[in-house]
């Protein structure tokens, strides 16, 4: 039987009490909770916002245009790789068939 970690976190001034399902898990989560209070208090520095639901929502926001440049980024790079696969094949059948 799988046993849960207890994760306590908090999150701008929200405590959350989560449950792990290993300690990479966990460990991700106790990350991830720190990244976004950093960067709520970079804007909160940076911008002197106090609302704590505004920095929330610039927080979200950064980290989601990260993550959608990521794809991006990451889509673009196994097209680029499908297609030298492909360049690949065909050298290889081209010099296949030379020495048949």
């Amino acid at each position: 039987m799988d046993k849960k970690i207890p994760c306590n976190i908090i999150v701008g001034t929200e405590a959350f009490s989560l449950s792990a399902a290993n300690e990479l898990e966990e460990e991700i989560v106790r990350k991830s909770a720190k990244l976004i209070n950093e960067k709520m208090q970079h804007y909160q520095q940076k911008n002197g916002i106090k609302s704590t639901q505004r920095l929330l929502a610039l927080a979200a926001l950064d980290f989601v245009m990260s993550n959608l440049k990521f794809d991006l980024q990451h889509t673009d790079l196994q097209e680029s790789v499908f297609d030298k696969v492909v360049e690949l094949e065909k050298m290889i059948d081209h010099i296949t068939t030379e020495f048949q």
